[in-house]
């Protein structure tokens, strides 16, 4: 009896209790549904995230340059009114285009040697009158280059009064310089935008322990430091020089850097290998922009890539903006006629508002030169009035803008397809 009754006891105290089972679950619905209630109206937290705002350009700088200004002896006749040289016809329809970029560059291939240095001349030593400089500064350039290999034609004294010419007229000069206290970089800031600049030339010694001279001219020992040039078989020194020119640029804190070169074989359709090696080195010195002229035919745009992704926009040749090498004078292989067209580089950048600055435009407007008695330079684009041009002028300058759209090749229009530029069309209408 006392083990049934225990039994019993065990038995109703481990017994099912549904009584408590529906509280609880009851009671856990109950929390369900509230917080299901509570979540429902809840505010949304507010979003602590810092969101950055789109880039925005604050302002911007234009870039133009145009190629070789070579004063040839018919185009003194054709300016001489009685002893007085006058050059503002021959720029007259380009003078809008020159005045449009921020900055306009051109290269001066002339010296200004004065009357002191003999008659005024052409081919193949330049003695141009200083009216050039007058209206080049008219038509809107602001530096000329002057390193190049006709920078001591009319030597030393020819040397020195060419750049004190291009200060009377409130220009800059870029390549050489009067005293070695002078830096060969200039720097130019607008629009908040700081750009340097530097200009080299090849000189004509054969070795580089050779005495300096350039176009076959030896130099003065005082004049060997005032131009800055380098010896083809010895290109490490040109590579020193520009890793020092482009260091002081990044020391001055330059936005970005521009070499301009005078390099290469005369009348050749295509850059050399030395000019191809020469680039990709500046190219990896961190050069942004390099621009070439001498061969006074343009050759190929290029945007190069250094080893570390640097981009680098390369124009091998401007070829010539006003020359008399014309088709009928200089090619008898079928008269092609590239010594006549030139054009005008323009290169954009942006400043943006978080500080940053990128080149955000490229643009390449051709040049050709027509003659009829006098050179006027025609800016070959659909705002250029061909009315003005004489009866024969028009195909010749279609023709010019095909051969220059063909000569700068497909890299150009892709480096403007990145930056969302329209392409360029290959024929003008």
């Amino acid at each position: 009896m006392k083990g049934d009754k225990h039994m019993k006891k065990k038995k109703k105290k481990g017994g099912f209790k549904p009584g408590i089972v529906l509280i609880i679950v009851v009671v856990l619905i109950a929390v369900i549904v509230a917080l299901l209630v509570v979540q429902k109206n809840k505010k949304p937290e507010e979003d602590t995230r810092i969101i950055l705002a789109e880039p925005r350009i604050e302002s911007t700088l234009t870039v133009g340059a145009t190629g070789d200004i070579l004063i040839h002896s018919p185009i003194l006749d054709s300016v001489n009114y009685g002893g007085y040289y006058d050059f503002a016809d021959c720029f007259s329809l380009v003078t809008p285009y020159y005045s449009q970029p921020d900055i306009m560059i051109a290269n001066l291939e002339v010296t200004c040697g004065g009357e002191e240095s003999g008659a005024y001349s052409g081919y193949p030593t330049f003695n141009c009158p200083d009216n050039i400089v007058t209206t080049l500064k008219n038509a809107g350039v602001d530096i000329l280059l002057t390193a190049n290999n006709h920078s001591y034609d009319t030597g030393m004294y020819g040397l020195l009064r060419t750049l004190d010419v291009i200060t009377d007229n409130g220009l800059e000069y870029l390549g050489t310089r009067k005293t070695t206290d002078e830096h060969y970089v200039i720097v130019k800031q607008v629009n908040g935008i700081k750009i340097g600049m530097v200009n080299f030339t090849y000189d004509t010694r054969a070795y580089p322990g050779d005495q300096k001279s350039l176009n076959g001219i030896p130099m003065l020992d005082e004049a060997e430091n005032l131009v800055s040039s380098f010896c083809y078989e010895d290109v490490d020194e040109l590579y020193t020089n520009a890793k020092k020119a482009l260091d002081e640029m990044n020391m001055l804190g330059v936005d970005s850097k521009i070499i301009f070169i005078h390099w290469g074989n005369e009348y050749q359709d295509d850059p050399n290998w030395t000019q191809e090696e020469i680039a990709q080195q500046l190219c990896e010195y961190g050069a942004d922009v390099i621009i070439g002229g001498h061969p006074h035919v343009i050759q190929r745009y290029d945007t190069l890539t250094s080893s570390t992704g640097h981009q680098t926009l390369c124009l091998y040749s401007m070829g010539n903006e006003l020359s008399n090498q014309r088709a009928e004078l200089m090619d008898e292989d079928g008269n092609r006629g590239y010594t006549e067209d030139g054009l005008i580089m323009e290169v954009t950048w942006s400043k943006f508002n978080n500080g940053k600055v990128k080149i955000t435009g490229l643009k390449i407007i051709p040049t050709w030169v027509e003659r009829i008695g006098d050179y006027k330079i025609i800016a070959l684009d659909d705002q250029t009035p061909s009315y003005s041009w004489g009866a024969d002028s028009e195909g010749r300058a279609l023709s010019s803008y095909e051969r220059t759209i063909g000569r700068l090749g497909g890299a150009y229009n892709n480096f403007r397809r990145s930056r969302n530029q329209n392409p360029v069309p290959e024929y003008l209408d």
